[in-house]
């Protein structure tokens, strides 16, 4: 279930004081010349006739304002209101960006970290050669990899680019086609390698706009309802469930009073199940509303209720 986190659409007006993102030539950071620039929301590479090899890397990095600072991905949610801090830093993330490559690049690498774990995606756009994944720069072993890249279906449209480490688990897709089988894996350590610049996009020369650059990180789920503690069913320790018993879990973890709090017990017989959802109500925000002159708040956001298709 993932939630937005950045959205480059809508550039934040501090961004120059705060960058988003830094541009460097070279995984050390040692050469910081670079042929990326920015363009409002889109993220340019110009074309370059480079062969030393060094990867120019676009890496986003992640501003807390609640913090004043750059940080790691917290589990803060912004409909929650001020009350309610994000304290847990999430590891889960996605990227979600819409690639125009040239015909001179010759590949674009794309770099997800997970607590202690890297993973570098390489894409073989404009060479010959296979898919390759490497995790902490050892190259995987990949299963249902695709032999190439898919062609697009229009070749003046941008290509989107989705890849996410969630739940142990690495995906990739290029237009809604999975490039590899997912990977699945135990994370080394719960000692987080970067806290403030998780993923990046690289290329080593060639030209390349990156647009509609999203972050994205999953559910994070807590042992506290509002802010206070409980003793939570299934968080502390494991809760076995029997035949057609249901543990039920919010979308919204901070305030959602589901199986982990109810005092008796967490489960749901599945008889209790009835109908089917068709409405979206959440999130929302508190809407002003005066009727017969008097003021009243709704939540949730009439103006975002939809259906489910």
């Amino acid at each position: 279930m993932r939630i937005l986190v950045y959205d480059n659409q809508y550039v934040p007006r501090d961004s120059k004081r705060y960058p988003r993102f830094l541009f460097y030539r070279d995984q050390h950071r040692a050469d910081p010349a670079s042929s990326w620039r920015a363009e409002g929301s889109r993220l340019v590479h110009e074309a370059t006739d480079s062969t030393a090899g060094a990867v120019d890397w676009l890496e986003y990095q992640h501003w807390d304002p609640d913090r004043s600072r750059f940080t790691a991905v917290y589990d803060y949610n912004p409909y929650n209101g001020a009350e309610l801090r994000g304290e847990n830093r999430v590891s889960d993330l996605m990227l979600e960006a819409r690639l125009t490559v040239g015909g001179d690049v010759p590949s674009v690498d794309i770099r997800m970290d997970s607590g202690k774990d890297q993973f570098v995606v390489t894409l073989p756009f404009g060479e010959q050669g296979p898919i390759e994944v490497r995790r902490n720069r050892r190259l995987l072993t990949l299963t249902g990899a695709l032999p190439r890249l898919p062609a697009p279906a229009d070749p003046a449209r941008p290509r989107l680019l989705e890849a996410s480490i969630m739940d142990r688990r690495l995906t990739v897709a290029l237009d809604g086609l999975p490039l590899f089988d997912p990977v699945d894996y135990d994370p080394t350590s719960l000692v987080y390698r970067s806290e403030t610049a998780p993923i990046a996009i690289g290329v080593p020369r060639g030209s390349l706009t990156v647009e509609g650059f999203k972050v994205y990180r999953d559910v994070y789920y807590t042992s506290a309802l509002a802010n206070t503690p409980r003793r939570p069913f299934g968080v502390d320790e494991p809760y076995k469930l029997g035949t057609d018993e249901f543990f039920v879990l919010g979308d919204n973890s901070q305030v959602s009073n589901d199986s982990r709090f109810w005092p008796s017990s967490p489960i749901v017989p599945g008889s209790l199940f009835l109908g089917k959802p068709f409405l979206v109500h959440l999130p929302g925000q508190v809407v002003p509303l005066k009727v017969f002159g008097r003021s009243l708040y709704w939540v949730p956001d009439p103006r975002e209720i939809r259906y489910i298709r």
